[in-house]
């Protein structure tokens, strides 16, 4: 394990990222380490300042991959790892995304200055526990979050913690999963934890930027003695409790599905609580059937049952639309085309909790292809509920109020017996044909002009915007000598 930049490949990646972050007026540095068995062993911090968000090195377990290489120091700020970009992301939210990337190499750029340390919310840490930990704790969330404890709850064989949860917003810590009710009697209520806290994190798993389904999985897996870290907004008047949109009920978690098969059950309303307790935050938008509006970032959320998505996108930093993700076509049968929410133009922002604003098409590629283990897919029988608990994906998705596009003009020479080079197909979603492939070696590609996805508008003059698949392929076919091609290409929408 050691840091590399020795091969031509490195030393060309690290000139892109030293080039890609020049504004930041420091020492970049690209570090690989090789995640053992033991983990790699950072603790990472936020910047001081709530209005900066950074990722910080706060503190290096002497037992893990990233101490042991040297290459890491604390108060190195974290810009990207394996092509996440973790610059300006919430250092909570960075660890959760770490601990899930396949490993087992990384390749980690950071940003080396001396006076970083002076900017990071916590002290070093020092003192680490006997296994290591890419884990969330108190201390890191005491920066970002008041009345920040620790509640260690014993679970009695199958009994639950005995709390209702929901997935909120409260004005104080915003978004996230909060306890809407404690049964009486039972361990959380013995364990002092109260209504309207916010669950920070279970057993050391943050919850920062989870959905309900993370939260009740978390919960559901629990055994023996259970750690979560909660914390406390300020104490406000009373408002009336919204409706749980989760519960944790005698034997388990019981999902609140829109597609679950049920029988009728019946909830026995909560006993009047004699302490005090926060205010319930106000539930959120249901993400299943919330709209896309134009001009404002939207979080939706799609079933996907395993299946394919159904579109057809284009950008990518490593492509000629180096600045976003935009959809191109939405297939009728997928499963984004059953949703009826996505329409061509839509730029995807984020996909599972993974940034797209600044990837490469490939790593979009693999994170719209995500789907959640076959394990989801079995039927779990709750109490009286049978349940089908089906795989989602949560997109962050941006509608620009108007669609942008780029003209692109390009001659071609078409040799006797050759084609362009080109396929063309007609759009599902609209009139027109768009360039669905471009061969590689063919004429087209040698230019290097034409992309996937750009929109054919005229050939030698004449417009094919509103003509078929068959009929714009047949005038590519047909067309010999010099054939002056005109197309249109999706915009990423500067906000």
């Amino acid at each position: 394990m050691e840091t590399i930049v020795e091969d031509q490949e490195s030393e060309y990646e690290l000139d892109k990222v030293k080039s890609k972050y020049a504004s930041l007026g420091h020492t970049i540095m690209m570090v690989q380490l090789e995640r053992s068995s033991q983990g790699l062993g950072l603790s990472l911090a936020g910047h001081k300042d709530r209005n900066c968000m950074a990722v910080f090195v706060c503190g290096l377990n002497p037992n893990g991959a990233a101490y042991k290489t040297g290459s890491i120091q604390i108060g190195d700020e974290i810009l990207e790892v394996n092509g996440v970009v973790l610059h300006g992301r919430c250092h909570l939210n960075a660890s959760a995304i770490i601990k899930g990337l396949s490993g087992p190499v990384f390749k980690v750029i950071i940003l080396r200055r001396k006076t970083a340390i002076n900017d990071i919310a916590v002290k070093p840490i020092k003192h680490f526990p006997i296994s290591l930990a890419e884990e969330a704790t108190e201390e890191q969330f005491s920066a970002s979050y008041p009345n920040v404890r620790t509640i260690a709850i014993k679970k009695q064989g199958n009994q639950s913690l005995g709390i209702m949860i929901i997935e909120g917003k409260h004005a104080e810590v915003g978004q996230g999963i909060f306890i809407s009710d404690i049964q009486e009697g039972s361990s959380a209520e013995k364990a002092g934890l109260e209504i309207g806290e916010m669950i920070l994190a279970v057993n050391k798993d943050s919850l920062i930027g989870s959905n309900y389904d993370t939260a009740t999985t978390l919960l559901k897996r629990t055994e023996g003695l259970v750690t979560l870290v909660v914390s406390n907004p300020a104490k406000k008047e009373s408002v009336p409790s919204p409706t749980p949109t989760a519960v944790l009920p005698v034997n388990s978690v019981v999902e609140n599905n829109k597609n679950a098969i049920s029988k009728p059950v019946t909830l026995k309303p909560a006993a009047p609580h004699s302490r005090p307790t926060t205010p319930v935050p106000e539930p959120v938008a249901d993400l299943l059937t919330c709209p896309v509006v134009p001009g404002k970032e939207v979080t939706i959320e799609i079933i996907t049952d395993n299946k394919g998505l159904g579109i057809f996108f284009i950008g990518g930093k490593d492509t000629q639309i180096n600045n976003g993700i935009i959809l191109v076509e939405v297939y009728p049968g997928g499963t984004v085309g059953k949703d009826g929410r996505l329409q061509p133009g839509d730029q995807i922002l984020e996909v599972n909790g993974t940034s797209l604003k600044d990837v490469t098409n490939t790593t979009a590629s693999q994170a719209l292809r995500q789907t959640l283990p076959k394990a989801y897919k079995t039927l779990f029988i709750v109490q009286d509920l049978i349940l089908n608990l089906l795989p989602n994906m949560k997109m962050s998705i941006y509608r620009p109020n108007n669609i942008e596009y780029s003209t692109i003009e390009v001659d071609l020479i078409k040799k006797p017996g050759k084609g362009l080079g080109l396929s063309v197909v007609a759009r599902k979603s609209g009139k027109g044909v768009y360039i669905a492939d471009v061969i590689n070696g063919g004429t087209a590609d040698l230019d290097g002009r034409i992309v996937k996805g750009d929109l054919l508008i005229s050939v030698n003059g004449q417009n094919v915007e509103n003509v078929s698949g068959e009929e714009a392929g047949a005038i590519l076919k047909t067309v010999t000598g010099r054939v002056s091609l005109k197309l249109r290409r999706y915009k990423p929408t500067t906000r």
